[in-house]
C-alpha cells in the first residue's frame, strides 16, 4: 500500500502541470481574439492568408503544404481578429487549428468521428457474390483523403468499410453486372443484401429458354437476345421491328412504312419449298401463351387485314399492337437444344417475348413522352419536265410513229410547262409521331405489380389525312405466399388500334408524267380513259380503309412447392383478337369518262380465340457438385376463328358507304376454322461443377391438322457443353482466358404451319341449281400428309478474355429439312388443280454466325462498347428424287440454293439500231430461255455493328445494319419512252447522237403504226427486265438507329421529388448507302420474286421511313 502513494503524488503533480499549461492556453486564445489585423486577400490561397497573418501579427503559423487544398480564398476586412480570419478561411476545408504557445499556430487536419458500414452482395439468384468492389463515390475528393474509401466482398459476399458521415453514396461494381450505387443513410437504415443484376451481354445474364431460364455461362443452346433498354432506345411500333440487324442469324425485314406494317423474321434460313410464307415463320411465344393468327398459323407477314391497304402491302401485324415499352426482353431460340421442347413449331426458330413485371418496394411512378417525325429517306432521281418530254419525242420519232391527241395528250394536250414532282407530292411530306406512356410498379415481398398505359398516334407521309392510333394498357401481377411454396403470377394485355388510311398503296404512282393535270378546266378530277391505264392519285386517296382491332392477352400461371425441389406448376392463357373493317370505294375516286359509276363497300368482322393450358412438373436437386434440374409436362391448346365479309355494291351517293343497307346488291361469305394441339413433353439438365453441361429434351406432339395415320410426331434433342475455361490447365497457361466453352447439339424439330383440313375434302357454296342449294368440291383430300422435319445440328464456341472485357461467340450449324409439304399439281382431266402431299425434297442450309462484344473503355465517367454480328449462309436443294417428272422441275435445281431466278446475260447496245442485246449462250443463233443463267437472290451475309459511349449523364448509341446480296437495281415498269416518267439513268439512252452507250433507245409500247425498225427495237426489251441489266449489286449499309440521352443530375431530380429523369432525341432508318440508287428502299424493293426460279418481282411500296422523335423518360 506504502508503495502507491509516491505514485500517486506524481500523477498528481503531473495532472497539476497540465491544468497550468491549459490556463496559459485559454488566456492565449483569449487574446488571440483581440488582437485584430487588416486583410485583404481576392481569389487568394490560404498560404497568403497565412503569410498576411505571420506579417502582421506576433503570431506564426506552422503548416504543411501538403495537407492545403487548392480551393480559393477571399477575405476582404478592416480590423477582423485572428480568430475570425481563421475560421473563414479554413471554412468547407477539413482543416483546423491550434495555438500552441503565445506565437505559433498550427494547421492540422479534424479528427473524424467514423460510421461503421457492413452488408452483403448477392447476384440475381440470390447467391454471394465475392470480389465485388465497394467504393465511396468521388473518393478523389479532399474530404476522404485520411480515410478508407474501398473494399471488395469476401467468398460469402460480407462486406465492411467505416465512412466519416451519412451524407455520401456507396458504389457496388463487379465484371459483367450492372453498378449499383446507393446512399449511405439508405444502408443504415436498411440492412436488405444488395443485388447486382447481370448486364446485357455478360456470362451472368439470364436468358428464357423453353419452359425456363439459364444463364449464358451455362446454356447449351444457341440464343440471341435483345432487352428492355435496346428497345426503348429505337423509335419504333412494332417490337420485332428493333431486333433488325442485332442478332446474328436472324433477318428483319420490315414489309413497308405503313403505320402498323408487318415484319417479316426469317431464323436461319429459308426451310420450306413454301417459301417465306407461313412455312417459314417461326413460333412466338410471349409469357409462356403461344401467339397465332386468325387461322391458327403463326404471325410473320399475318394479314390481319384482309383488305385495304395493310391488306395489299402485307398485312397490318399482331405484334404493332404489343407496347414495346411493356417488353422486358426477346429472346430468340435457334439450335435444336433451344427449340426441340416445342417440337412440330420449332423448326423455323422461336421467338419467346417476356413483359415486364413489378418488383418489390416502394411504388415508383414513370412517365414516357416522345414526338417527332417521319419521312421518306431517300428518293428516285427521276428526269424533269424537260427531259421526260424528250424521251417521249424521241420514242415516238424512233418508232415512226406520229403523236396524236389520243397516244400523245402530255404531249399535245397538257401543259408544257407547269411540272409536278410526283414523288415529293404522293409520299415526300412529313409524318407525325405523338407517344405517351404511364407506368406504376411496386409491392413488397409478398405482392408485386406493375401496370403501364400507353397512347400512340401516327400519320402517314402520304399526301391528305390518314392515320393510325394505338391505345394499350397491361397489368401484371405476381404473388407469394409467405412460406414461399405458392406463386401466382397474372397477366392481361389489351390493345385498340385504329386506322383510317387509303384503301392502297400510291407509291407506285411516283412515275407519273411530270405534267399530268390533277383538276380539269371544270375543277373536277382529271382522268384519261380507262384504257390508258393511268389512274388520277388523288381521287385514289379518297378510296378508304377504315379498321378498328381489339386484342386481349392474358395468361395466369401457378405454382407449387410440393418439397423442396419439387415444384407443380400449370399455365392458362386466353387470347381474343376481333377486328372489324370497311373498305370504301366512293364515286368521287372513279373514272369520271365512265358510264354512271357506282360506288362500293366492304365490311368484314373477324373474331379469332385462342387458349392453352399447360400443367408441368419441375424438380430440382443438387447431387454431388452438380445440379440436377428435370421438367415434365403436357399441352392442350385451341384456336378458332370466325370470319363474314360483305361486299355491297351500286351505292349512288359516297356518304352512305359506311351503310350496309344503302347498297343496291351485295353479296357475302363467312368462313369457320377450328385448330387443335396436344402434347406431352419432358427435358433433363445437368451441370457438374459448373463445368460439365447435359440438356436433354423430348416432346411428342398431336396436330389437328393432319389425318389420324399421321396426327402425332415425335421430336427430341441433345446439348453438351464443356467450360473448359474452368480446367486447371487452361487457368494456369492461358490467365488472359476468363471463360472458354464448347457446345454442340443435335436433334429434330418439326413444322405444321399448312391450312387446315388437308387431309379431309373440303366443299364451299355454289350457285343454287334449279332453286336447289348447291356445292363445289374443293381441294382434294390427302390422309396420308405429315410433318415437315428439320434435322438441326450444331457446333458453337464461346470466349471471353480479359476477364471478360472482350466476349466472342462462333457457331456453326447445318439443318436438314425433309418431307416438304407443298402443292403436287395434277392434270385438268382429275377435276382438281392440286392437293397438299410431302415431296421427297431434302433442303439444307449451313452457316456461320460470329459475334463480338467488346468493352473498350471502362472508367468511372466514361465507358464505350462495342457489339458486332456476322452472319454467313449457303442454302441448296439437297436432293429432290423425280424432280424431274414434278411442276417443280421448272422452278428448282438440284444442288442449287432455294431463291433462285433466271437471267439472259445482258451485252449492251448494237451501236447502229440502239437495240438491246443478250449473250447466245448455247450458239444455236437464237435468243430464247435457253440462253438463261442461274443467279442467286439470296443473301450470302449480312449483320450488324453497335457502338455504346457512356459520359458522365450523357449516353449515345449509334447503330449501323449491312446486307450484301444481288438483287433488283433498277426499277422499268415499260418502255422508257411509253407515257411514264423514269428515272435519270435514262438520260443516257441511245441515240443517234450518242450511240457510245450501253443503254438502249427510247421506245413507246407496241403500235400498229411502228415501223419495222420501231417493231425491232421494242422487240428487243422483252428480255431487258428479266436479264441482269436490271440486276446487280443490292447490298447496302443503313445506319439503322442513333440514340442520344442525357441523365438529369440527382440534385435537379431531388427538387422535383424525382429519382431519375432522362431526356433524348432519337432517330431510326436514317440513312442508306447503297449502289442501287435507282429503288426506294433496299429492303422493301429488291423482294427477289417467289422461291425458286421465277423472273422475280419488283415491289413498289411506300419504304420503312425515316422517324425522329425527342422526348424524355422520368421515374418517381
Amino acid at each position: 500500500m506504502n508503495k502507491t502513494v509516491p505514485k500517486f503524488k506524481k500523477e498528481s503533480r503531473l495532472a497539476l502541470l497540465l491544468v497550468c499549461l491549459s490556463t496559459v492556453h485559454v488566456q492565449s486564445f483569449a487574446y488571440s481574439q483581440t488582437e485584430k489585423i487588416d486583410v485583404s486577400i481576392k481569389s487568394g490561397k490560404l498560404e497568403d492568408v497565412f503569410q498576411t497573418i505571420n506579417e502582421n501579427s506576433k503570431y506564426k503559423m506552422f503548416f504543411s503544404k501538403a495537407i492545403l487544398p487548392n480551393s480559393t480564398v477571399n477575405i476582404i476586412a478592416d480590423k477582423i481578429s485572428i480568430k475570425d480570419v481563421l475560421s473563414k478561411s479554413l471554412s468547407g476545408s477539413n482543416l483546423t487549428w491550434e495555438l500552441l504557445d503565445n506565437n505559433i499556430i498550427a494547421i492540422k487536419e479534424k479528427k473524424q468521428s467514423q460510421l461503421h458500414l457492413a452488408g452483403q452482395v448477392l447476384n440475381e439468384n440470390g447467391s454471394p457474390l465475392a470480389g465485388v468492389s465497394v467504393i465511396i463515390k468521388d473518393w478523389q475528393k479532399e474530404a476522404y483523403r485520411n480515410i478508407q474509401t474501398s473494399t471488395a466482398t469476401d467468398v460469402n459476399g460480407q462486406w465492411g468499410l467505416r465512412i466519416p458521415n451519412e451524407d455520401i453514396t456507396i458504389i457496388f461494381s463487379f465484371m459483367g453486372y450492372q453498378k449499383v450505387e446507393v446512399s449511405a443513410k439508405q444502408l443504415l437504415a436498411n440492412t436488405t443484401p444488395i443485388r447486382l443484376k447481370p448486364e446485357e451481354g455478360s456470362l451472368e445474364e439470364v436468358v428464357v429458354i423453353g419452359y425456363g431460364t439459364t444463364t449464358r455461362r451455362l446454356n447449351t443452346g444457341s440464343v440471341a437476345s435483345i432487352t428492355a433498354k435496346d428497345i426503348a432506345s429505337q423509335p419504333v411500333s412494332n417490337p420485332l421491328a428493333a431486333l433488325a440487324g442485332r442478332m446474328s442469324g436472324v433477318l428483319i425485314a420490315q414489309n413497308n412504312g405503313v403505320p402498323g406494317s408487318a415484319v417479316q423474321i426469317q431464323i436461319r434460313n429459308q426451310a420450306s419449298l413454301s417459301g417465306t410464307t407461313s412455312g417459314s415463320i417461326p413460333l412466338y411465344v410471349i409469357d409462356g401463351v403461344p401467339f397465332t393468327n386468325f387461322n391458327g398459323g403463326q404471325p410473320a407477314t399475318d394479314n390481319l387485314n384482309s383488305f385495304g391497304i395493310s391488306g395489299s402491302s402485307g398485312g397490318l401485324s399482331p405484334f404493332s399492337m404489343i407496347n414495346p415499352s411493356d417488353i422486358e426482353r426477346i429472346d430468340v431460340l435457334k439450335d435444336a437444344d433451344a427449340t426441340a421442347i416445342y417440337g412440330s413449331r420449332g423448326a423455323n426458330g422461336v421467338v419467346l417475348i417476356t413483359t415486364k413485371k413489378g418488383s418489390s418496394g416502394r411504388t415508383r411512378i414513370g412517365v414516357n413522352f416522345n414526338t417527332g417525325f417521319t419521312e421518306v429517306n431517300r428518293f428516285i432521281p427521276m428526269m424533269d419536265l424537260d427531259e421526260y418530254l424528250t424521251l417521249r419525242k424521241e420514242a415516238f420519232a424512233n418508232d415512226g410513229t406520229v403523236p396524236t391527241a389520243t397516244n400523245a395528250p402530255d404531249l399535245l394536250l397538257w401543259d408544257q410547262n407547269k411540272s409536278t414532282d410526283w414523288q415529293k407530292m404522293l409520299i415526300g411530306n412529313k409524318g407525325h409521331i405523338t407517344d405517351m406512356q404511364a407506368n406504376m410498379s411496386g409491392g413488397n415481398e409478398s405482392t408485386r405489380f406493375f401496370f403501364n398505359s400507353g397512347y400512340r398516334r401516327e400519320s402517314t407521309v402520304f399526301y391528305g389525312d390518314s392515320k393510325n392510333s394505338r391505345f394499350t394498357s397491361r397489368l401484371n401481377l405476381d404473388h407469394t405466399s409467405a412460406d414461399k411454396k405458392f406463386n401466382a403470377a397474372l397477366s392481361v394485355s389489351y390493345a385498340n388500334d385504329n386506322s383510317d388510311m387509303p384503301s392502297s398503296d400510291i407509291t407506285s404512282m411516283y412515275n407519273l408524267p411530270p405534267n399530268y393535270p390533277i383538276y380539269d378546266d371544270n375543277g373536277r378530277f382529271y382522268w384519261l380513259p380507262s384504257s390508258a391505264g393511268i389512274n388520277n392519285p388523288i381521287a385514289v386517296l379518297n378510296r378508304k380503309y377504315i379498321g378498328t382491332t381489339n386484342n386481349l392477352i392474358s395468361n395466369a400461371n401457378l405454382s407449387y412447392k410440393i418439397i423442396p425441389g419439387l415444384t407443380v406448376k400449370t399455365n392458362f392463357g386466353y387470347t381474343i383478337t376481333q377486328l372489324n373493317q370497311n373498305n370504301q370505294t366512293p364515286i368521287s375516286s372513279l373514272n369520271n369518262t365512265l358510264t354512271n359509276p357506282l360506288g362500293s363497300s366492304a365490311f368484314s368482322n373477324t373474331k379469332a380465340e385462342n387458349w392453352i393450358i399447360e400443367p408441368t412438373l419441375d424438380y430440382v436437386k443438387n447431387i454431388g457438385q452438380g445440379k440436377l434440374t428435370a421438367l415434365i409436362g403436357t399441352s392442350f391448346q385451341q384456336n378458332s376463328s370466325r370470319s363474314q365479309t360483305t361486299n355491297g355494291s351500286n351505292y349512288s351517293n359516297d356518304a352512305l358507304l359506311g351503310s350496309l343497307s344503302a347498297a343496291g346488291t351485295f353479296t357475302a361469305n363467312n368462313n369457320l376454322v377450328y385448330y387443335k394441339y396436344n402434347a406431352v413433353f419432358g427435358k433433363v439438365n445437368y451441370e457438374w461443377n459448373e463445368k460439365y453441361l447435359f440438356n436433354g429434351t423430348f416432346r411428342r406432339d398431336g396436330s389437328s391438322r393432319f389425318g389420324p395415320k399421321n396426327r402425332f410426331g415425335n421430336f427430341g434433342a441433345i446439348g453438351l457443353g464443356w467450360v473448359f475455361g474452368k480446367e486447371d490447365f487452361v487457368q494456369d497457361k492461358l490467365p488472359f482466358l476468363s471463360f472458354g466453352k464448347l457446345r454442340a447439339s443435335y436433334g429434330t424439330t418439326g413444322n405444321d404451319q399448312i391450312s387446315n383440313y388437308m387431309y379431309l375434302p373440303l366443299y364451299s357454296s355454289a350457285t343454287a341449281y334449279l332453286n336447289n342449294p348447291s356445292m363445289n368440291i374443293g381441294t382434294l383430300p390427302n390422309e396420308y400428309i405429315k410433318w415437315e422435319t428439320t434435322k438441326k445440328m450444331e457446333f458453337a464456341l464461346d470466349l471471353g478474355f480479359l476477364r471478360d472485357r472482350i466476349l466472342f461467340t462462333g457457331n456453326y450449324f447445318r439443318n436438314r429439312s425433309g418431307d416438304q409439304i407443298t402443292d403436287v399439281i395434277l392434270s385438268t382431266q382429275v377435276g382438281y388443280n392440286s392437293y397438299k402431299a410431302n415431296l421427297p425434297a431434302l433442303i439444307q442450309n449451313t452457316g456461320l454466325e460470329l459475334e463480338l462484344n467488346t468493352t473498350n473503355i471502362a472508367t468511372e465517367n466514361f465507358t464505350w462498347k462495342t457489339s458486332t454480328n456476322f452472319t454467313f449462309y449457303k442454302n441448296k436443294l439437297v436432293e429432290f428424287p423425280g424432280i424431274e417428272n414434278t411442276f417443280y422441275a421448272s422452278s428448282f435445281l438440284v444442288g442449287e440454293p432455294l431463291n433462285l431466278i433466271r437471267l439472259y446475260h445482258y451485252q449492251g447496245v448494237d451501236e447502229t439500231t440502239g437495240r438491246a442485246t443478250y449473250e447466245d449462250r448455247n450458239g444455236d443463233g437464237v435468243i430464247n430461255a435457253d440462253d438463261r443463267y442461274v443467279a442467286d437472290l439470296g443473301i450470302p451475309f449480312y449483320g450488324g455493328f453497335n457502338n455504346t459511349f457512356s459520359y458522365k449523364g450523357f449516353d449515345l448509341g449509334v447503330f449501323f445494319q449491312f446486307n450484301h446480296r444481288f438483287g433488283v437495281t433498277k426499277i422499268l415498269n415499260t418502255r422508257p419512252g411509253a407515257m411514264v416518267n423514269q428515272n435519270e439513268y435514262w438520260l443516257g439512252r441511245w441515240s443517234p447522237s450518242n450511240p457510245n452507250t450501253d443503254i438502249p433507245g427510247a421506245i413507246i409500247p407496241s403500235s400498229p403504226t411502228s415501223t419495222p425498225a420501231g417493231a425491232a427495237l421494242n422487240n428487243s426489251y422483252n428480255l431487258f427486265s428479266s436479264s441482269d441489266a436490271v440486276y446487280g449489286d443490292a447490298s447496302y449499309i443503313k445506319l439503322r438507329s442513333i440514340n442520344l440521352s442525357y441523365n438529369l443530375p440527382k440534385n435537379w431530380t431531388s427538387r422535383l421529388k424525382m429519382s431519375n429523369c432522362s431526356v433524348f432525341i432519337q432517330g431510326q432508318n436514317l440513312f442508306t448507302w447503297a449502289k442501287n440508287k435507282y429503288v426506294l428502299d433496299t429492303e422493301t424493293t429488291v423482294q427477289g420474286g417467289p422461291s425458286g426460279l421465277g423472273t422475280g418481282t419488283i415491289a413498289q411500296v411506300l419504304p420503312p421511313l425515316r422517324t425522329i422523335v425527342f422526348g424524355f423518360n422520368c421515374q418517381f
